[in-house]
């Protein structure tokens, strides 16, 4: 029974991968449950804060990793590769949506962006870590 409810969990993510990369689009929008569920539920997610420092020192999600230039963004997904999911996020959505768009142009990969950004986030009381 454990290994059927695993399974179903499996399917459903890579559902849900396949219909956020399946849009024309270069950067898919999830709301931030659909967020916080692919970040728990996809072993190959990985968060990328776009903010500044100091507002990441402030509060950020869970197991975030920092990205507040370009040039770090690139360093990220050098050192990761391409085979990853990646989930953006910023204070508003447009900075990530941003980023999300440059790292298309660079390596031709779709990525997630954090919907109305960590703003929206903390108005339905999800958790931040500082």
């Amino acid at each position: 029974m454990k290994f059927i409810k695993i399974g179903l969990v499996l399917l459903f993510v890579l559902m849900l991968q396949q219909y956020a990369f399946s849009q024309r689009d270069t950067v898919q929008e999830l709301s931030p449950k659909q967020f916080l569920r692919v970040s728990k539920l996809n072993p190959q997610a990985v968060i990328i804060d776009v903010r500044l420092r100091k507002d990441f020192k402030k509060g950020h999600i869970e197991g975030a990793i920092l990205a507040d230039t370009s040039d770090k963004l690139y360093h990220i997904i050098d050192s990761l590769g391409t085979k990853k999911t990646y989930l953006l996020y910023c204070k508003y959505g447009e900075r990530s949506i941003t980023a999300g768009k440059i790292i298309y142009q660079k390596y031709k990969i779709h990525v997630c962006s954090l919907q109305d950004g960590l703003d929206y986030w903390n108005e339905l009381k999800m958790e931040l870590v500082k």
